[in-house]
Order: structure tokens, then sequence, then C-alpha cells
């Protein structure tokens, strides 16, 4: 089922659009998470670029151009499977950006607390303040969000520069510790290959494959882009490729910096920053790269909230879930129905989290929570794309040759199958793996049931009532 979208207003061009895909693509704060692994962190990452963000992109640019509409990869899946399995894959989408929200809101409060030093230090490991200052920040965000992409797209512009000056910055300090102290990590084939031998670093590769994706936002944005045919592609090359050098930059200049044994997970970036900057006489330069990384944690927050809410607005427009949320805001032209939901569920998850956890499993649970259903869609997305290539043929394909997509379509798929699997797996880091597994397990499965049981139900309510209307035209 299919209706006509209400009428949004096309704000992002090109630079806007480039800064949106970075500010979601680019997370810095969650370099530590890989780089605590050691020089095993750079294979990750360059796996992960070759064997799923490059499908991805491929996956984007083709869809982009068959099926171009508000809505993107829900709209995608749908056309592919039918409607049941293009809601399954909406809703989960939908549903792992309200785990993966609260866990950009830790950033932000661990890097102003930070700032603060000893003094305000101890309530980094307090989960009530954590979850408090959150809900704060995740509304007065959704609220800026609310106002439109003409106030929002700030932030993800602000954030995206700021991304790009801290790696600058974290280079240089790494390029000046190397040159006058060495690297804390030695950094070579022989240094890597040991890693191999501890299986659970493939828990990271679930983390890379979540830092890859985003590219779809473009698409699921369509009808707030000026010119989408041509910008949505000119946007993915060059968030794309931006993408890859900053996570490859800032995780071998914090390999350089600090020793990855004592990398943090939440404020990892700064510690290696202060002790780095301090040893060669910078210990300014921690103030300024602070305040730059909760603007990257900010620009995140709000491309992933903005995006995400795109797609119960659109599913309630198909009225698969309450049609309320296919409004939008008579001024601000927003979907605001939808981003005040979604606001409301990441609230409830952040006391979820809040239960029998320390801060560090609380933002573990949340990740991987947000791993396994961010690849589900994906799962679908890979797959739809050998089903439309091989129903549709190249009718305007953007790609030519099928070997192509096909080579696309099974790699990335591949590997979002392994990016699930993996996230199941506990890091060294995990204090309690039993609560920390039934969690996870529960987690997504009182996320999915909801979603079968909201499906069914607005389904027979549409036969019902296509069914009332049919007798009204005899």
């Amino acid at each position: 089922m299919s209706n006509k979208l209400p009428q949004l207003k096309r704000v992002l061009g090109l630079p806007d659009l480039s800064f949106f895909l970075i500010a979601a693509l680019v997370n810095l704060n969650s370099v530590p998470v890989v780089a605590g692994a050691g020089p095993v962190a750079l294979v990750l990452w360059l796996a992960g670029f070759l064997f799923f963000f490059i499908p991805q992109a491929v996956a984007v640019l083709e869809f982009s151009k068959r099926l171009p509409s508000e809505g993107g990869i829900y709209i995608w899946n749908k056309t592919a499977w039918g409607d049941f399995h293009g809601f399954i894959s909406g809703w989960a989408y939908w549903v792992n950006n309200i785990f993966y929200i609260p866990t950009l809101l830790f950033y932000i409060i661990g890097f102003i607390l930070y700032i603060g030093g000893n003094f305000t230090a101890p309530l980094a490991s307090n989960p009530l303040f954590m979850m408090s200052v959150s809900l704060g920040l995740l509304w007065l965000i959704t609220y800026l969000n609310i106002r439109g992409f003409g106030v929002g797209k700030w932030i993800q512009n602000l954030g995206a520069t700021a991304t790009f000056i801290t790696a600058g910055t974290i280079f240089t300090i790494a390029a000046a510790t190397f040159f006058t102290t060495g690297a804390a990590n030695e950094i070579s084939v022989s240094a890597v290959l040991p890693s191999f031998g501890n299986w659970q670093f493939l828990a990271l590769l679930s983390i890379v494959c979540l830092n890859y994706v985003g590219l779809e936002l473009g698409s699921v944005v369509n009808d707030e882009i000026i010119n989408p045919e041509k910008n949505i592609p000119r946007s993915i090359v060059i968030s794309g490729v931006s993408t890859v050098v900053l996570f490859l930059v800032v995780t071998t200049s914090l390999l350089i910096a600090i020793p990855s044994s004592e990398i943090g997970i939440i404020e990892g970036i700064l510690q290696g920053i202060e002790q780095a900057s301090t040893a060669i006489g910078l210990g300014w330069l921690v103030f300024p790269v602070a305040i730059l990384m909760i603007m990257n944690a900010a620009g995140n927050t709000s491309a992933w909230l903005s995006g995400a809410a795109r797609i119960p607005f659109v599913i309630g427009i198909d009225k698969y879930l309450p049609s309320a949320l296919g409004t939008i805001h008579p001024r601000h032209k927003t979907p605001h129905i939808a981003l005040i939901v979604q606001g409301t569920a990441s609230s409830i998850v952040l006391l979820i989290a809040l239960i029998g956890s320390s801060v560090s499993d609380m933002y573990l649970f949340l990740l991987q929570t947000t791993v396994i259903l961010q690849l589900i869609p994906y799962v679908y997305m890979f797959a739809s794309l050998i089903k439309i290539r091989t129903v549709y043929g190249n009718k305007n394909a953007y790609f030519k040759r099928k070997i192509v997509i096909y080579t696309a379509g099974i790699l990335g798929g591949m590997m979002s199958v392994f990016g699930i699997a993996f996230a199941f797996v506990p890091t060294e880091d995990i204090s309690s793996i039993y609560i920390y597994e039934l969690k996870l397990i529960l987690s997504c499965i009182g996320f999915i049931l909801p979603a079968i049981a909201f499906y069914y139900f607005n389904q027979r309510k549409i036969k019902l009532k296509e069914a009332a209307e049919a007798t009204l035209e005899r």
C-alpha cells in the first residue's frame, strides 16, 4: 500500500547532504572501542570498508536511481519482498536508532565530565546521573529537529566540520609524539597476527559494520534534498572517501599516542590526546578538542535522530503504524509526531539499560543491540538488491553490469549476517556475561514481536476499511 506523502521542504543542497552523511557515518567516539584491540583495528576498518561499505554504496546508488522516494530502505525492501518484510525491516531500522542515540548521548556527557577533571570524573560511572542528563540532551536535540532541517542541519554541519578539525589535530599530535617519544604500540604485521588467535576480537567486526552504515540516509530523506538525482551520488562519493580516511587516520593516531590497553571506551580519544599532548608540552589542546568531540557527537546524534524518524513517518502514511506518525508540523513541515515518539522510545530504553548495569555494561548493551537491529534491514537490502536486478533486469539501473550487483549483494549480505552473529560475542569488558546476553536477547525479541503484532493488527484494519469503501462504491 502506498499513499502520497505530505509536502516536505527541500532544504538540503550538496554541501549540506555531504555533511549530513559524514556526521552520521563518522562517529569518532566509537573509535576507542575498536582501537582498544590494538593494531588489528586497522585491519578491521579496511575489511569493513571493502566487504561492507563498498557493497552498501553500490546498493544505495542502485536503489536511489530505481526507487527514489522518502523512506529509502523501507521502500526498497517493501518493493522487493512485500509489505510485511518491508515493515519488519523499516521497524528494525527505526528501533535500532532508539538504542543507538542514547550511546551517542553518553559520549557527549562523558566529554563534558572529562573537561571538569577530577571534580566531575566520578559522575561518569554513575548510571543514574548519566541517564538523567542524557534525557535532557535527547529532548533538546529532538526539539531542534522538530524545527526542521533548516535548523537541524546546522548541528550536522558543525558536527562534520568538527570531525575534520579533530582528526587533523589528533594526527598532528600523533606525528609529534612519534618523532619525539616513539609510538605507544607497535604497528606491524607481526603485532597484528596474535590477535587472530583470540576469537573475541571478532565481536569488534560488528561494531565496524555499525560505523559504516548510514549512506542510505540520503535516500531516506530524499524528498527534502535539492536535486536528489545528482546530489545523492555525489554526496556518497564525498562522504565515503571521507569516512574511511577519517577512521584510519584517527585510529592510527590513537594507537601511536596511547597504549591500546589504556584506551577507555567513552573518553579514549581525550585520554590519548591528554597523555600525548602533555608529553610534548601542548596539554592545553585537550579542552578545545573536547569541545570539538562534543560537536561531533551532537552532529552524529542529530543526523540519526532526524533521519531515522522519517521511517515511521512513511510507515504511518502506509497505515501499518498509527496514521498520526505520518503527519507533518503545519509550520515547520517536519514529521514532528514521529520525532516525539522516537524521543519517548529512546527515553524508555535509557531506563531499561539502567537495570543491573554499570555504565560500561549499559553502553555495550545499547551498542550491540543497535548492531543487531541495524543490520537486519541491511540483510534485507542486500537480498533486495539481487532480487530487483533479477526481476527487472538493468532497466533504469545505475550499474549496467549484473556482476557488480550480485557481488555487492552477496558480500554485503554475508557481512551483515556475520555482524549480527558477532554482536552476541561478549567482549572482555563485560562484567556479567549472563545478564548481558539475557538482556540482549530479550531486548531484540521484545522489539521485534510488537512489530509483528502492529503489522497484522493494522493490516486487518486496512482490509476492513478497503472492503467498506468498495461496498459504498457499489
